[in-house]
């Protein structure tokens, strides 16, 4: 167990480095489904194509001090940017101060991380790209390491029964779609796994819980209608986000 000191600077630190992540993945989300390249150009601003600066890139503050508008043209610039921002900083900063030791924290925020970009692009009403869940996925298999070096190997078992519940729940899914009944739109299979992986490592029964609900969804898909269906992908994922958090405080 770390020193309250630690753990004050891992949480600071997470936070800060949370700030920085949840700007890149502003780009991820415009950029990545339009098959874009998320390092050039530089960041502008989409009406002007003005480049911006470095001042005019600092997370959330940029944003409050420029009064949500483009500095060059006063376009309106979306809420959304300091949204993913803050509450990116916030989950990676909960995520530092709700674990028992920092070893965990890198994994973890690399699944939330992740999962704030697939949840925001599915709320753009964007195909999610499928190498998000593999990078959710990888980052969640860290953990194999993680349990090795503090001796926490109960831990992976947990993983492990998230990870088949959170699969079984995408095959069925994909079953009800080849019945010829209309499936919803429905996570990809490496995105399940990592949230049932994550959520079962961090909160134990979460991952579990987490399998049976995308199950229960995956069985109600014909019920839903049409117009409901987007926003699956999201809300999966939202859940997944609060399982992980909320596990990894209740078994501190």
């Amino acid at each position: 167990m770390e020193s309250a000191a630690t753990r004050l600077l891992a949480t600071v630190a997470s936070g800060v480095l949370g700030l920085a992540i949840g700007s890149f993945l502003n780009v991820v989300v415009y950029r990545l489904p339009r098959a874009m390249s998320v390092s050039r150009p530089p960041s502008h601003c989409p009406a002007c194509d003005t480049e911006l600066g470095a001042l005019d890139n600092i997370p959330v503050l940029s944003w409050l001090a420029l009064r949500g508008r483009c500095r060059h043209c006063g376009v309106p610039i979306s809420p959304r940017y300091p949204v993913i921002e803050l509450a990116t900083g916030l989950l990676f900063a909960g995520l530092a101060l709700a674990l028992g030791s920092v070893e965990p924290i890198a994994p973890l925020a690399g699944v939330v991380a992740t999962t704030v970009a697939i949840v925001a692009i599915d709320l753009d009403d964007h195909d999610v790209p499928r190498m998000l869940g593999w990078i959710a996925l990888f980052s969640s298999a860290t953990l194999i390491a993680v349990s090795v070096a503090d001796n926490s190997s109960g831990r992976l078992g947990w993983a492990g029964i998230g990870a088949g519940a959170a699969v079984v729940a995408w095959a069925l899914n994909r079953a009800v779609g080849r019945s010829g009944t209309a499936a919803v739109v429905f996570p990809g299979v490496a995105s399940c796994a990592a949230w049932g992986w994550a959520a079962g490592w961090a909160g134990e029964g979460g991952g579990l819980a987490i399998g049976i609900g995308l199950a229960l969804v995956a069985l109600l898909g014909p019920l839903l209608r049409k117009a409901s269906r987007r926003g699956v992908v999201a809300a999966a994922g939202t859940l997944s986000i609060v399982t992980i958090v909320a596990g990894a405080i209740a078994s501190r």
